[in-house]
């Protein structure tokens, strides 16, 4: 893994992710996303991003915005 540039960070975050339908089912899943974000201009902009669910399955029916 490259190491960031004077201008670039590294940002770790935890997340969960509830699903529940009527009140009748209810899921949950968690997982973990890495961000490396850089500066352009004296903004910080996504530069890269990956996301790593705990689970490899998840029901059809289903979209997340990470």
């Amino acid at each position: 893994e490259e190491t960031p540039t004077p201008d670039e960070v590294d940002v770790l975050s935890a997340f969960t992710v509830r699903q529940a339908r009527k009140l009748r089912d209810e899921a949950w899943w968690a997982g973990r996303r890495r961000d490396r974000l850089r500066r352009v201009d004296g903004r910080w902009k996504i530069a890269r991003r990956e996301v790593h669910l705990d689970s490899t399955v998840l029901p059809r029916g289903i979209a997340i915005f990470f």
